[in-house]
């Protein structure tokens, strides 16, 4: 009775494999094909073929995450116009514009008032980070002094952003790329050496960004080619 149960119990393993075995090939040699009238058309090899009807295709909105994104326009609107944003956030491959800081926790480090990072979104592009907790009367002033041009209150969050566009290489910043890489190379302590070279290239990448954010600033100004900002 025994060796009757082992054999039927085996033979079912079999049977369960031998399935297993013959639907991955059937899945790995089917086919979806799409017809003209838009519904698709299964080949599955020894079963043969079926017609499948079309996707919907949504024309609606859901309604929580149209409120989160009104959420998140409004907040943004608090800095920036949203035209300026779009401009050239289309323009420089901008994905993301949000207010995380840059600490772990998500708080801001004390001094730091935007950065800019390479975006992990498989299109690639770069994510900008601005501090919403400014006192924009002394960043201003702080601005206006390291850049001997004056940048008024209204102006802070016009320049960081563009400032951090300035980062990118689409705005020509090439050394952008070489710093993140030289930065991760470059771990641990680093030499003297090391370090004013580091040190040199940060430099650049920020003189230039502050090229290119007072030279859009200016035509912003001027009303050349820039979206006021508001």
């Amino acid at each position: 009775m025994d060796r009757e149960i082992v054999i039927l119990i085996t033979a079912l393993a079999g049977s369960f494999l031998a399935g297993i075995v013959l639907a991955r090939f059937l899945f790995r040699k089917a086919s979806l094909i799409k017809n003209s009238d838009n519904t698709f058309t299964l080949r599955v090899p020894c079963i043969g073929k079926t017609s499948l009807p079309s996707l919907p295709k949504y024309q609606g909105i859901v309604i929580e995450e149209l409120l989160e994104l009104n959420r998140n326009i409004e907040r943004l609107k608090r800095f920036l116009d949203l035209d300026f944003v779009l401009k050239y956030s289309s323009e420089f491959k901008i994905n993301y514009i949000g207010t995380e800081g840059d600490m772990e926790d998500g708080s801001w480090s004390p001094g730091r008032l935007a950065y800019c990072a390479m975006s992990s979104s498989y299109k690639g592009g770069y994510n900008i980070y601005l501090n919403p907790n400014l006192d924009m009367q002394a960043v201003s002033t702080t601005l206006s002094w390291e850049l001997q041009t004056p940048i008024s209150p209204s102006e802070v969050y016009p320049f960081l952003f563009l400032h951090e566009v300035g980062h990118t290489t689409h705005a020509g910043n090439q050394n952008f790329y070489t710093a993140v890489v030289n930065h991760a190379l470059s771990g641990g302590r680093r030499s003297a050496k090391r370090r004013k070279e580091l040190s040199t290239l940060k430099n650049s990448i920020e003189r230039f960004a502050d090229r290119f954010a007072l030279r859009e600033l200016s035509r912003w100004r001027e009303g050349r080619g820039a979206v006021s900002p508001g």
